[in-house]
């Protein structure tokens, strides 16, 4: 993907970043931040409008549903972006272990080609618009910050500058990697998200609704303090209403060798957000053919239907490679005298038992989803200074 500084000619002295020939639907797929999910958003919205001229039932029934309701629920998402609730349990994390239950997208080559940019891209090629050169070039830094390599001695006057414009934001706490890449959804996954609220309200009423999530928030916690009992040598409480996911999760257990850290908090000194992670152990299960084991950091999440593909687990992997590229770039693992960590693994346990599906990040794979994390994470900062100006 193009990076947002790039310039016609490599020109600094004039403010241009495309040819003027270029029509706005070409600069957008130029930057990287129009795919095919997002140019199918002008159709669904066509389909949403004409079901509503034809529907007025559901229409009114859709607009009585209170925003407290639509949204995660106000008070939790406060608590996290002040830091309070792991990674683990964010609301970016329920919305995608609720299984987010709607139709295909729709496929329609003639109105995909003469969509129009989407929203989030719209705001994007504006904010773009505002930079000025050296405001580019600042937060082109981001992408040239590697998953496993330290800043080059070039790189640190950029990643100086970077800091400077971070602090100019004023913000309160760094953001979270979920806040992170919540914020940078596409208009289609915010589609989706809506729509699945919307059928989930229908299906239970509003208050069976936020006891399905308050429910869904205790399972996840009570997995996660089970899991660390069984990790640290004690008896772990296995509650009735997670008996599933532990069954799920046994064939995994005996993998992991050697833990060295359990729900943790790390920092990236450079691109300036903070995750908490959920296990960096020893894992063995990838290279018992060897006989030995590899660092890595370890994520574990909850599912009522298989995800048997990297495919199927949403952001999860922008999510683990954050925490890694954290983890190699602070003085994490110096100060606790663990070895260099190269890769990750994605543990999805199911809730009927089923065994647990394990998708390994290999150093090649966890490279190319940190360059996907540091597109999201430009489009962050470079959103927030736009907010901000």
């Amino acid at each position: 993907m193009l990076g947002l500084c790039r310039r016609v000619g490599g020109s600094l002295g004039k403010r241009r970043f495309f040819p003027e020939c270029c029509s706005k639907t070409r600069r957008i797929q130029q930057l990287g931040y129009c795919n095919q999910q997002e140019s199918v958003q002008d159709v669904i919205a066509s389909i949403i409008k004409e079901s509503k001229v034809h529907n007025s039932i559901n229409n009114n029934r859709t607009s009585k549903i209170p925003n407290t309701a639509v949204g995660i629920n106000e008070e939790r998402i406060k608590t996290e972006r002040n830091g309070d609730i792991p990674s683990a349990y964010s609301p970016t994390d329920i919305a995608s272990d609720l299984e987010i239950e709607t139709a295909e997208p729709v496929k329609s080559e003639s109105k995909l080609k003469n969509s129009s940019p989407s929203h989030s891209a719209r705001k994007i090629l504006k904010a773009l618009g505002n930079l000025t050169d050296e405001e580019a070039e600042t937060l082109a830094f981001i992408k040239s910050v590697k998953i496993f390599q330290p800043l080059t001695s070039e790189l640190e006057e950029n990643g100086e500058k970077f800091r400077e414009f971070v602090e100019g934001l004023k913000v309160r706490n760094l953001p979270s990697v979920t806040k992170i890449i919540s914020a940078t959804q596409t208009d289609y996954q915010k589609y989706l998200l809506e729509q699945w609220k919307l059928k989930m309200i229908e299906k239970l009423g509003l208050q069976g609704f936020e006891e399905y999530q308050k429910e869904t928030f205790a399972k996840g916690h009570k997995l996660h303090s089970a899991i660390q009992q069984r990790l640290s040598e004690e008896k772990a409480d296995i509650p009735p209403n997670i008996e599933g996911y532990w069954r799920s999760l046994q064939p995994v257990i005996p993998a992991i060798e050697h833990v060295f850290s359990l729900e943790d908090h790390v920092q990236h000194p450079h691109l300036h957000y903070r995750g908490i992670f959920d296990c960096l152990a020893i894992y063995s299960s990838m290279m018992k053919d060897q006989g030995v084991g590899c660092p890595c950091v370890i994520d574990w999440k909850t599912s009522s239907k298989p995800k048997p593909t990297l495919r199927d687990t949403y952001d999860y992997p922008l999510q683990m490679v954050a925490y890694l590229g954290a983890l190699n770039q602070s003085d994490y693992l110096i100060e606790k005298g663990i070895p260099p960590v190269n890769s990750a693994a994605l543990i999805v346990v199911y809730e009927n038992g089923d065994p647990a599906h394990i998708h390994f990040l290999d150093a090649a794979k966890c490279q190319t989803y940190w360059r996907k994390w540091l597109d999201k994470l430009h489009q962050y900062w470079l959103l927030r200074g736009n907010e901000a100006s």
